[in-house]
């Protein structure tokens, strides 16, 4: 894989309409690389095939849809999450059982698919690179972020994560996952509306005082898909502003 950071690479985006997503869609493009997006719905302002990586048979579905449409893959990135609190994620004592169920289900249970369906795929092109997206919540708590399910998803994806990447690495195939701050995204609008929240943000991410953008994640990602890794497995890279510092 010659990698997006230096032009070139075949990439299946899995989530691509989200925030993270779209914005990995918008850098790798532009950057050289050969991009399929696939989403639950389908659409958008680029062009992205609807494959639900969330249900039986969708991740191979979109796996083959890269396929046959670059002629193999050597990049996939797994953009695919949720938060639960209108379904009622929260605290452990609140948390909802449909909240947890349909957290895990999309952020976890999707992410073990795609790597399924899609660490044979990168096999079959020599070797390559899947990247997931994850959270500092799944090493964090804090007290105006309590969602139990929401961060034991991305806990379970770390793990999982560093599962596949000693399965793999021998293949020559290397398995990352960036864990993101507070993000600015349609998710985090919540979150990031809140005043209290907002006045916080010099402490919760004291490099900048800010939210991350989806660009800043996006460039890591690119990173971690690029050759300038290529001895890099298992790993979880922050870009969270400083959020693991305290």
């Amino acid at each position: 894989m010659t990698g997006p950071a230096g032009g070139g690479g075949r990439v299946l985006v899995a989530g691509a309409l989200g925030g993270i997503g779209a914005a990995c869609v918008e850098l790798l493009a532009r950057g050289g690389a050969l991009v399929v997006g696939v989403d639950r719905g389908g659409g958008g302002a680029a062009e992205v095939h609807a494959a639900d990586i969330t249900v039986p048979g969708g991740a191979e579905r979109a796996v083959e849809l890269a396929e046959a449409t670059l002629g193999g893959v050597d990049g996939i990135v797994h953009a695919v999450g949720m938060s639960g609190r209108r379904l009622g994620d929260g605290p452990v004592t609140h948390c909802a059982d449909g909240a947890w169920a349909e957290v895990l289900r999309v952020n976890l249970e999707s992410a073990f698919r795609l790597l399924r369906a899609g660490l044979p795929a990168l096999e079959r092109a020599g070797g390559g690179s899947f990247v997931a997206i994850g959270s500092v919540l799944a090493d964090t708590a804090d007290r105006d972020f309590l969602t139990a399910a929401y961060a034991a998803s991305k806990g379970g994806l770390a793990s999982l994560v560093r599962t596949a990447a000693m399965e793999v690495a021998a293949k020559g195939i290397r398995v990352n996952l960036v864990a993101a701050g507070l993000t600015d995204t349609p998710m985090a609008t919540r979150a990031l509306l809140d005043e209290r929240i907002a006045g916080r943000l010099p402490e919760l991410q004291p490099l900048g005082g800010r939210a991350v953008t989806a660009a800043e994640v996006a460039a890591a990602v690119a990173f971690l898909l690029s050759p300038a890794s290529a001895r890099t497995t298992g790993a979880v890279l922050p870009v969270d502003g400083g959020w693991l510092l305290r």
